[in-house]
């Protein structure tokens, strides 16, 4: 292979808050192809972070950049510009560093890691290790190329990487501030369509989860909710209650998600895609109706409760996204209502709320008389002080965005 001039082109990931450096050699060319870090399709290192984390993994260069802010981590490369042939770091010939200094001057690094023999080689004998005045640990590297290092020894490895980021977790927020808070991401340039997008894939990561947890036994419901769920040809199947409004539309995206991952999807709708006027819930939802077609899967607009009761009965995971956080009334209308009330009589199901159970407000807590009573509740960007009530179950945060800038 002819070995050739690289001048590395890629921008540095970091802010002030940044508190660990993560360092690679130099772009590989499908990286500077993507114009982000690790952007190889078979290169670990994406997948490894997110699964420590307990996230979907970025799939794009804003989720890997917010990913990054997030947990503090700034990320970039020890070299400047090289000769190299191809992706191999052990071509790599005429290098010299980037000044690190830019990073470590705006941030207080308290640790720095190279992810891979070279990268770490290099840092030590270019000068980089005075530069920073830190030394580096070295981690194996995610590459292909380095296909003896499993997966779960790659995971295991960089768990070390968020022992040393800052912790910091988002505050309780009245729902009124989180409306303005996505209102202010969305001026940022993170539309409020890719704020739906990131919710749906959490909830269905959250899906996931669940039925693995169910099969492995370890999940607190697997006595009751299908045992035998995982034998050979049995798929898990989730019911999404889906609301006219964008908490309808998380459910629209996660289905979207998980239709495409051999589960076994039932999408239960109060108007059609292309009657619901909410926007962008209106463009996810018609969307994920072509996957559902594609799948051989449909969405049921308004079912009679005979009909509801019996796929309710079968599903393994039932995925309430009727009201979300924009509930706070003394009562449920129908049809929502008796949905909800299905849902609850339903025994042999994993109850999961999105956002909010229905009917329960996330801002004061109270209920109304029929509500979703929720074994779940997968909230988005923060808590809200309502869902301490008892309705919510176990209450995760999905962060969804960097919002610590806007509420620090």
């Amino acid at each position: 292979m002819v070995s050739e001039h690289i001048v590395h082109s890629i921008p540095p990931t970091f802010d002030e808050n940044s508190r660990v450096l993560v360092l690679g050699s130099i772009p590989s060319p499908k990286s500077r192809e993507t114009q982000f870090n690790y952007g190889h399709p078979q290169n670990r290192f994406w997948r490894v972070l997110a699964k420590i984390a307990q996230e979907p993994v970025p799939s794009t260069n804003e989720r890997k950049r917010d990913f990054c802010l997030r947990h503090h981590i700034a990320l970039w490369d020890v070299l400047a510009e090289c000769d190299i042939e191809g992706a191999s770091d052990a071509s790599i010939r005429n290098a010299k560093a980037n000044d690190l200094t830019v990073i470590t001057d705006a941030a207080d690094i308290k640790a720095v890691f190279c992810t891979g023999a070279k990268a770490h080689d290099l840092y030590r004998r270019l000068g980089c290790e005075q530069m920073c005045g830190l030394p580096a640990v070295k981690l194996p590297s995610t590459s292909p190329a380095n296909a003896a290092c499993s997966f779960e020894r790659l995971v295991e490895a960089y768990g070390v990487i968020f022992e040393h980021e800052h912790k910091w977790a988002p505050p309780t927020l009245d729902v009124p501030r989180v409306v303005e808070l996505e209102r202010q991401i969305d001026a940022d340039g993170t539309s409020l369509a890719e704020l739906m997008d990131r919710a749906g894939t959490a909830l269905a990561k959250r899906v996931y989860d669940i039925i693995d947890g169910i099969v492995a036994g370890s999940y607190p419901k697997s006595s009751i909710a299908y045992p035998c769920l995982g034998n050979e040809g049995q798929k898990a199947a989730v019911t999404f209650l889906c609301g006219s409004g964008n908490n309808g539309g998380d459910g629209w995206v996660a289905a979207e998600n998980l239709v495409t991952h051999d589960v076994e999807v039932n999408m239960i709708t109060y108007r059609a895609p292309d009657e619901i006027r909410a926007q962008p819930a209106h463009d996810a939802a018609v969307r994920a109706l072509e996957a559902l077609k594609l799948a051989g899967a449909s969405a049921l607009v308004n079912p009679d409760e005979e009909t509801l009761a019996s796929i309710l009965g079968k599903s393994h995971v039932i995925v309430d996204c009727i009201l979300g956080t924009g509930f706070d009334a003394h009562e449920v209308k129908e049809p929502y209502r008796s949905w909800i009330r299905l849902a609850n009589d339903t025994k042999t199901a994993v109850k999961l709320a999105c956002d909010a159970p229905s009917g329960v407000s996330a801002q004061h807590g109270s209920s109304a008389h029929e509500h979703f009573i929720a074994d779940e509740t997968i909230t988005m960007i923060a808590p809200k002080p309502g869902l301490a009530a008892k309705e919510c179950g176990n209450v995760r945060v999905a962060p969804l965005a960097y919002i610590e800038p806007y509420v620090s």
